[in-house]
């Protein structure tokens, strides 16, 4: 059997957009775990056999909605707090990007970009004798783009 390749943890990065024309993205700091979910709601219609009647019918699956969602965990590293505070404490969508190294396709776009607009709420829980943590959680607000790039180094 032939092993698999593996993706470490370090490999990947969230990242939020400032709003500002051109866009500058920042990775905040402390995150630990984190979740990129896609989505979808579906029917199902019966379907049956015009030439059997009798015969059992088969199910047929149609998407009627897609949606996607990231979520990261982590300590509540000070420097990178702001960013997502502001970001929470908006009305508006913010740009985000999840980027996998070495997941993407292709000699020159060995590198994934998940990207999309999504809105932020964050949740901040502490225990006695431990820092703080934070949950971020990324609600999407239309589409998610996927796309083979080359990261800079």
């Amino acid at each position: 059997m032939a092993r698999p390749t593996t993706i470490p943890y370090g490999a990947g990065r969230f990242l939020i957009g400032d709003g500002a024309d051109p866009e500058v993205f920042v990775a905040p700091c402390g995150f630990t775990q984190a979740n990129v979910t896609i989505d979808k709601s579906t029917n199902e219609t019966a379907v049956p056999d015009c030439d059997d009647p009798d015969a059992p019918v088969w199910s047929e699956t149609g998407v009627t909605t897609m949606s996607w969602s990231m979520q990261l965990q982590g300590v509540m590293a000070k420097e990178s707090y702001a960013l997502y505070e502001a970001a929470a404490l908006s009305s508006k969508s913010v740009s985000v990007r999840h980027e996998l190294k070495g997941a993407g396709t292709g000699t020159g776009t060995p590198d994934k970009r998940y990207q999309g607009k999504a809105h932020i709420k964050i949740q901040l829980q502490a225990q006695r004798g431990e820092k703080y943590q934070v949950t971020l959680d990324a609600q999407g607000d239309g589409e998610l783009t996927s796309t083979n790039i080359l990261i800079a180094p």
